[in-house]
């Protein structure tokens, strides 16, 4: 499950003129909290993206991205997300990554977002593990009907 909290907005390095949403994201022992910047997107795009990719997944793609913080690459050096990987016995692996847009493939894009993900890493360079959580297809199946049966 990913959805923003009832907080109201908070505003990062003291800046009233950019908001930020408090979001959390759920998935096996995974319970995390987030913040999302509203400098760019507001919480429905970020909706809207997680939906998106969702459906994806659940249609066949081996692996999507969940963005939780969106800056376009002109005025950011990076952008954050989960990332999710499609394993076996239907269990998915999900990680936190926080990509930087000058070590892309590719100039960045939204609705191909998931394109840029590296295949599954378990460990870094340096042999250490990579911190990483498992929830079955059946739950994150679940939260899509669950969010598929809510308003836009």
């Amino acid at each position: 499950m990913i959805c923003f909290t009832d907080r109201p907005n908070e505003y990062l390095d003291d800046d009233p003129s950019v908001p930020s949403a408090v979001g959390r994201i759920v998935a096996g022992d995974l319970d995390e909290s987030f913040v999302s910047s509203l400098y760019e997107w507001d919480r429905q795009a970020y909706q809207s993206q997680w939906r998106s990719s969702l459906d994806r997944f659940l249609n066949g793609d081996d692996k999507a991205v969940l963005i939780t913080w969106y800056v376009n690459p002109k005025e950011s050096s990076n952008l954050q997300w989960w990332a999710l990987y499609r394993g076996k016995d239907d269990i998915v692996h999900v990680q936190n990554h926080l990509p930087f847009y000058d070590i892309l493939d590719a100039e960045f894009c939204v609705e191909t977002a998931s394109s840029f993900l590296r295949d599954r890493e378990t460990g870094t360079a340096d042999g250490n593990p990579i911190s990483e959580w498992d929830v079955s297809m059946r739950e994150i199946e679940l939260f899509v009907a669950q969010l598929n049966h809510q308003p836009e």
